[in-house]
This record gives structure tokens, sequence and C-alpha cells, in this order.
């Protein structure tokens, strides 16, 4: 949580009419945003955003807009934004784009309008350290390098007032220790806490409750109406502004909380805090050590019931393992021990009150996850159920099929204005799948029409790019390769990216649909570009991949879906991305399976109503990394023929920038070097 210039009188909202001049004069020739912002042009597109957001804000009207790279549409939201004032609510996509827009975006839109506004990041409380479980770390610590990190973390704690671990420089992101000295809605004890008055996420919270303006993220959004644990839920009904960023994600987002879960790390943190209690409060009263050890070893014995690679299983999938029922029937029985145990010496602390909670909903979920749907819940929304396999640990999800219908009841029951926007909401010039996505139509209740001949409470508005992809931009297609189905395709796109590297003077990101033909193509890289940097997903933390990339010269780096989206390598730095693949999701992937089965069951087609929509958004992501400037040159390659050899394919076409089509890769290469 962050939290800057309060302002001790909230800010008179504009009328519509001079919102709109306001907005009108700012984006226009002669604008004080040119003395703020010596980089800023007027850009009709930007004008235009910007308009339309003053006028949905005005009228607490929903928004969803597209924004083409280059467009500014965070200077385009955040002016009428902050010109209407009242309280504004901003979720974007990752954390990382929470920092960008309070330490870079919303600081020059503030200082270019003069606002007196306070302003704030609120994210989940796995990012602020809890000052109780750190007392307790130096227990579950092991190892020289990891006491080191843990003696940072405690100075880091005494000496920063927020307790963001975003702020302490050389963290891994994914660190084991993160996950000790974090809380979770779990494992907080709340009011009963001894470190409650200085917990730096009540602080957190408190903060957000009394800025007009405040960044959170989509998962804490949909978190928090799930668990209404976090502080957003509270803030919602105040707000008279909410701007969804990346908004082409919270369909996706939203899925992973409005359902249930429960996984074998929550089991291990339980036996760990039953452990630390037992020996603080009735220490000798019971072995706390082997019971504890008993409800992990339980744990990983689930773990290892389930196949080796990580992965998504389906339920029926999860059911047929070797092992599964007598694993699960044995963490099980350690739960409900567990808890008899607490329930002994209940009296020793109100701690041991909470952990036989967190015992028997524990066992509660397990059984619900295991357990056949109901047939007499008709009215309940579809759902599907499926464990996501980790490297240690096994998640069991339960989730709906769509958030549309939870998603379009909050949007109606509250007037607030709602902006959603992205680089890519359309498919094929339509909102139409984003929409019913979220349940943003009449049919689904969440855009209602409106009577009188009034202005449409639910808008459109689709921004083109300002670059000039034509003359920027090259795309190749190779049409002798390997089909993505037959065998040796990886291979081939590896060594095609190594013939392109070669000669390219920048750096090459290989974006590919899977992790097996991400380790397949890297190796290949490897093979055929001796003493070239090439980096590959999971070698280090995201953050220290992209960092080495961009600092290193020509570097090639291999990734899966987590590199097709929300990364910014202007210039040199990327200059040819490569796509291995269309990138349809998995036929097989339980979610995708049980959505495809729904929409075939209601009479429409699952392949042109959803694999082809989400096709298209991923594949303008990945496409999207390329030309982030109006100076970028760079190649595209997109090693799947099916894109212009079939109906289908030229559809997906239609959604890539207008690069310049090529047909040889020496034109690919000519292009790179700068000599055509």
């Amino acid at each position: 949580m962050r939290a800057d210039s309060p302002s001790s009188t909230p800010q008179a909202p504009e009328t519509s009419t001079a919102l709109a001049e306001h907005c009108d004069a700012l984006f226009s020739p002669g604008s004080p945003l040119q003395e703020e912002l010596p980089q800023w042009s007027v850009r009709e597109g930007q004008r235009e955003l910007a308009m339309a957001v003053a006028g949905a804000i005005a009228d607490r009207a929903i928004l969803m807009a597209e924004a083409g790279t280059g467009t500014g549409k965070t200077l385009a939201y955040l002016v009428p934004a902050l010109l209407h004032g009242g309280r504004v609510i901003i979720s974007t996509a990752t954390r990382n784009l929470q920092d960008q827009l309070y330490n870079k975006d919303l600081p020059a839109a503030r200082r270019a309008l003069g606002a007196a506004v306070s302003t704030c990041v609120l994210k989940g409380r796995s990012n602020y350290v809890c000052l109780y479980r750190l007392q307790r770390a130096a227990e579950w610590v092991h190892g020289r390098h990891a006491h080191t990190q843990l003696r940072r973390i405690t100075q880091f704690a005494k000496s920063d007032a927020r307790g963001d671990l975003s702020a302490l420089s050389g963290l891994e992101e994914n660190s084991a220790l993160n996950f000790l000295l974090t809380s979770t809605t779990d494992n907080c004890l709340g009011a009963d806490c001894p470190d409650y008055k200085a917990c730096f996420v009540m602080k957190a919270r408190r903060e957000a409750l009394a800025s007009d303006v405040v960044i959170i993220n989509h998962h804490l959004f949909f978190a928090d109406l799930a668990l209404r644990g976090e502080g957003v839920a509270e803030l919602l009904p105040t707000a008279d502004t909410l701007i969804l960023d990346e908004a082409h994600q919270l369909a996706e987002i939203g899925v992973q909380f409005l359902g249930a879960r429960c996984g074998t790390a929550q089991v291990v943190d339980l036996s760990r805090d039953v452990l630390a209690g037992g020996l603080q409060h009735a220490k000798g009263l019971a072995d706390w050590q082997t019971l504890s050890g008993a409800l992990e070893r339980a744990a990983r014995d689930l773990r290892l019931a389930a196949p080796q690679n990580p992965g998504r299983l389906s339920q029926p999938q999860v059911l047929d393992l070797p092992g599964w029922d007598v694993a699960l029937h044995d963490l099980q029985a350690q739960l409900a021990h567990t808890a008899e145990v607490l329930s002994a010496h209940v009296e020793a602390a109100a701690e041991f009150e909470r952990l036989m909670d967190r015992c028997t909903a524990l066992h509660q979920a397990f059984s619900s996850w295991q357990a056949a749907p109901d047939p007499e819940q008709t009215d309940a929304p579809p759902q599907v159920r499926w464990a996501d396999v980790g490297s240690a640990h096994l998640r069991l999800q339960a989730a709906p099929l769509s958030i549309a219908p939870a998603f379009a009841a909050l949007v109606a029951q509250r007037s607030q204005a709602w902006i959603f926007t992205s680089a890519t909401l359309s498919v094929g010039g339509s909102f139409r799948h984003a929409r019913a996505a979220l349940g943003l139509t009449p049919e689904q209740g969440g855009c209602a029409p409106v009577e009188g001949g009034a202005a449409p409470r639910c808008r459109e508005l689709r921004v083109a790019s300002p670059f000039d992809y034509a003359e920027q931009g090259r795309l190749l297609v190779p049409q002798d390769l390997p089909l993505p189905n037959q065998p040796g395709h990886s291979e081939s796109v590896g060594a095609l990216a190594a013939q392109l590297a070669m000669g390219n003077t920048g750096g090459t990101f290989v974006l590919t649909t899977t992790l097996r033909a991400a380790k397949i193509i890297a190796q290949t890289l490897r093979a055929l570009l001796p003493g070239r940097a090439v980096l590959e997903q999971f070698d280090e933390s995201k953050a220290a991949l992209l960092a080495r990339f961009a600092s290193t010269p020509q570097a090639v780096l291999v990734g899966s879906q987590s590199f097709w989206e929300g990364v910014d390598l202007p210039g040199d730095r990327l200059t040819l991305v490569i796509i291995d693949k269309l990138p349809f999701a998995p036929p097989d992937d339980p979610l995708t399976a049980a959505r495809l089965k729904q929409i075939e069951a209601e009479g429409r087609s699952g392949f042109t109503d959803y694999s082809m929509p989400q096709a298209a958004l991923s594949l303008q992501q990945g496409a999207g990394r390329l030309i982030r400037t109006e100076s970028d040159r760079g190649v595209l390659v997109v090693c799947d023929r099916r894109l212009t050899a079939t109906g289908w394919g030229r559809q997906l076409l239609t959604s890539l920038p207008p690069f310049t089509r090529v047909s040889q890769t020496a034109e690919a290469q000519a292009f790179l070097q700068g000599t055509k």
C-alpha cells in the first residue's frame, strides 16, 4: 500500500459539458500537458478515447474501449477521471502494472492537471510482510542464503512504513520465503493478532478507504468479491468511477476466484502453524512435532499420487489416479485427528480454535471437490472441477464455466461508471465476445436497454494504433515447416529461429503455446547458436529473465503463456517475435473442454464462438510485443501455415496488425538487417 498527497476536501465533480470541454482542450494543440510531459504530442485517437471516457464517467455509463498500442490509453482515462473528481478505483492485470501506474502515469497526470487528490496502491495480503509470521519464520528457514534474505526482510519490515515486499530489491518473486512471511485469509489471526495495530495489511486497507484514487489488480478485485476479505468490497460502493484496464483478462482471472479451491500448500502451511502454535502455547501437552510432520507427509503423499510433471487434470482423471482415494482418505483422517488434538487444548490459546476451524474447512473442501454434483441443484450455474498440478503442490479447483452471471449482477446493481479498456478487446471488429464473457448484454442482465431515447448505458469505441505497421513491420508465415501436429515441428521452429536470430541486430522472442515446445526450441537454439544468450522460461523468475534479456544485446528468450503479454521492450531490445503455432487452447484442458461441451449443447459452434475468439485475442497479444513506439522496426513470424492456407486461419490473420507480408526468409532477414 502506498499513499500520497492526501486532500482535505474532495474535488467537486465537473458537469458533463464542462468535463467534455476540458478534456477536448487538454488533448488538443496548445495543451498544458505538453509542459509536464515533454514526450506528449497530440494524437487524435487519444483525444477520441478521452472524450468517450469523459462522457461515460459523466453519465455513469459502461464503456468498452479498445485502444491500439501507442494510443496512450492510460493518460486518456486518467485525465477525465481526475477532472471529474470523486473516488476512482483503477484495476489492472498485474502488480507490476499497478506500480507503473502509481509511480509514473498517475503522478504525471496529477502534475499536468494540478489535481490535489490522494492516491494509493492496494495489493493482496500476500504482498505485505506479516509481522506475526515474521517472528516465527526462523524455525522454517534453512541454509545460509535463506537466513541472509530473512535478515534483510526483518530489517526492511522495521524501517519501511508500508511493508510491501516489491519495494525490497533482489528478492525473488516466487521465493518460498515469501510464503512463510506473508499471511493468507486462512492463517490471519485478525483482531486476535498481537501485531494487529501495526499490521501492514490493515494499514493498507485504512489508507485505501481514505484515498481518492485507489489502484488495485484484477486478482484482488475478484478475490475480494468472493471472500469479502481484502478491503475492496468496502471500496466498491463508495467509488464514482471504476476503470478496468487490461480488461481482456478479466473473465479468465475471475473464474479462478468465483469458485472454491483447496490444496496441499494450504495443508503444509497449516501443519507449520500447528507446530509453531503448539510449541508456543502448549509445549509438552502433545507431540506437536509428530502431529505436524504427519499432516505434512499426508499432504505430500496426495501430491505424489498425481503425475510428476506439472499440468492440469480433469476431475475424472484425478479420481482414476492409482492411490488417489487412499492418499485423500489418509489426508482427511489426519486433518480430523489434528482437529481433535487441538480441541483438547483449546483453552491454552485462542489461536487453537482458528487452527481447528482451518482443519475442518480443509476437510470439507476436499470432500466437496471429490463429491459428485448435487442433481437437485438445477438452478446452480454450470461448474467444472479440475486439479492444477505444480512441481511441489497440488490445487483442486471448482469454478463456474463463466463469470458472466455474477459479473452482470455486480454491474447492474451499481450505478457507477464502468470503463473497460485494453489493446485487445474486439474480435473481427466486434465486442460481442468480450461483452458476453462479462455478461454485458441485455440478455445477460449486465447492460439493460435505456428507454426514452437517452444515450445507451453500454457504449463501445475502437481506436486504431497510430503506428505505421506496414512500414515498420514485416510478417512471415513460412510454408515449408511441418504442421504443428506433425513430428519435428518444434525442432524446425527452433532451426528457423536460429537462422533469423543469427542475423538479427536486436533481441528475439520465441513465444510458444506449451512448455514442452519451449524446452525443445530452447535446446535447438542453444545447439545452433553457441555463444549466444538463450534464455528459457523458468530458468529464473520472469522479472529476472526480462532484465537479463533487456541488458544482453541480441539475446533470445523462449517463453510460453506469461510472455505473450505485459512485456514492453521498445527499440533494438526486441526486433524479432516468432510464434510457434496458432494459440488455440488445448481441447483436453478441463475448463476449455467443459466450455466447448456447454456451447455445443446450446446448439452453437464451440470452435466459432469460443476457440476462434480466444485464439484471435491471444494472437493479437503476442504480436503486440513487437512494435511499441513510432520508431520501432521488426519482424513477426508465425510458424503455422494454417494462418494463410485455411479460411478460418485467414480470419485470424485479420486480427493481426497490418504488417507488410513477406514470403521468403531472406526478405525477413534483409528487413532485420536494415537493407530492405
